[in-house]
């Protein structure tokens, strides 16, 4: 009877576990309030099931509750693109209520910018290029987008093209907007990725272009990266679903649209 109830309280566990990771996966950050209550559950019990998520590596612990992992590498794509996928849909329509027909653009590389170019679908006479693959079928459902893509190295995880070629072929345009993402920004208003190839990528991209649209949902707010891209100050307009709460942020923040 005892190995019995150990092993029925093993179960729960588990599932408990799976479902804490999704609803990390899905909305950025899970709480310790939340999850209790949403299990019915001890506070202790959360703060137990966590802590061991955390020791084998697949939540980081913050302050009141946890988030999805952070440091020298990005999480998987498909991961991602279940991330806050109502939010991304949000800015993904707000960002194309920017852009006016016959305009020329550059989308980037990111599961936010691929929401952008879902909602471009209805617009006219638009000239996109973008260095993100999985774009390029969403747009040529438009039948007056021009496409174009640039050269570059395939990154087959989300199958972007980042490097020098990629640099090279924006460098030949100058674009009425860019669009494009970031894997973390801090409070100093600071953007963030994983791979230097794409941030130099990115750099050009706002230099090629009269102006930037950052597109970045909550769960930007609460992770980290290694190579810095640019400021806020940098670009023209910041599109979320998260007000600001740092007060030097939103110092450093250019036009807020938040969705």
């Amino acid at each position: 009877m005892v190995k019995a109830n150990i092993l029925v309280k093993k179960a729960a566990m588990n599932i408990r576990h799976s479902e804490i990771l999704e609803r990390a996966r899905r909305e950025g950050k899970v709480t310790v309030d939340g999850l209790a209550a949403a299990f019915d559950v001890t506070l202790q019990t959360i703060r137990r099931d966590l802590s061991d998520l955390a020791a084998q590596g697949r939540l980081d612990r913050v302050h009141g509750g946890a988030i999805l992992p952070s440091g020298l590498t990005n999480i998987g794509y498909e991961d991602r693109r279940r991330l806050n996928e109502d939010a991304k849909a949000r800015i993904g329509l707000a960002c194309a209520a920017e852009i006016v027909n016959g305009s020329s653009l550059f989308i980037g590389i990111g599961t936010t910018c691929e929401a952008v170019a879902r909602a471009l679908v209805h617009h006219e006479g638009l000239l996109v290029m973008t260095n993100n693959l999985n774009a390029v079928p969403i747009l040529s459902a438009n039948p007056t987008c021009r496409i174009l893509v640039t050269g570059g190295n395939l990154r087959a995880a989300d199958a972007g093209l980042v490097g020098p070629q990629t640099a090279a072929s924006v460098r030949q345009f100058k674009f009425d907007l860019a669009v494009i993402g970031c894997s973390a920004l801090d409070l100093r208003g600071d953007l963030f990725d994983y791979d230097l190839e794409e941030v130099i990528v990115s750099q050009t991209v706002i230099e090629s272009s009269a102006a930037t649209a950052l597109v970045a949902d909550r769960s930007k707010f609460s992770r980290k990266a290694p190579a810095r891209i640019a400021s806020l100050g940098d670009v023209s307009v910041f599109l979320t679903d998260q007000e600001f709460e740092s007060p030097a942020l939103a110092a450093n923040a250019p036009r807020l649209v938040s969705c």
